[in-house]
């Protein structure tokens, strides 16, 4: 790994970093709704290396049940992680009604689908930001940096 200041990162340096963003993250509660079975495992294993929280759905109507429940325990996600292509409901109904009910709640979308080609008012009134939309393929550093940033 190279660094821009002093040339190469010795690997104790590294592992330091590695370490400091894993305790950062620690503690972390994440949602992740995406329909491909593959990918859920994917996310799952990834963020849970950093010491995350992770509940898993599959389909449109578990996610919201997920959530809902969250708010029961008084134990909130810190991001919710959606994938436009859930079925009943869709990963963007699923967006806007948790927006309804709590509008401050971190969602990241994850899609295949070009930006541009994403329902503009739907993205607007589920209040995703553009730069939580990750479309695929994206390095999975990318995830994680989405998850931290508001």
């Amino acid at each position: 790994m190279k660094c821009s200041r002093n040339g190469y990162l010795r690997s104790e340096q590294v592992i330091d970093a590695q370490f400091l963003l894993k305790k950062e993250l620690e503690q972390v509660q994440i949602l992740i709704a995406v329909a491909e079975s593959e990918l859920l495992i994917l996310f799952r294993t990834y963020l849970s290396s950093f010491g995350m929280c992770i509940k898993t759905a599959n389909s449109g109507h578990e996610a919201p049940d997920y959530f809902n429940d969250s708010k029961r325990k008084e134990k909130p996600y810190n991001a919710i992680i959606l994938d436009t292509h859930l079925d009943n409901p869709s990963g963007l109904d699923v967006a806007n009604r948790i927006y309804l009910e709590k509008p401050d709640q971190k969602l990241v979308l994850i899609t295949t689908t070009p930006k541009e080609y994403l329902p503009a008012e739907d993205i607007k009134t589920a209040g995703i930001k553009e730069k939580d939309i990750l479309t695929m393929p994206f390095k999975l550093s990318t995830l994680v940096t989405a998850l931290k940033t508001n």
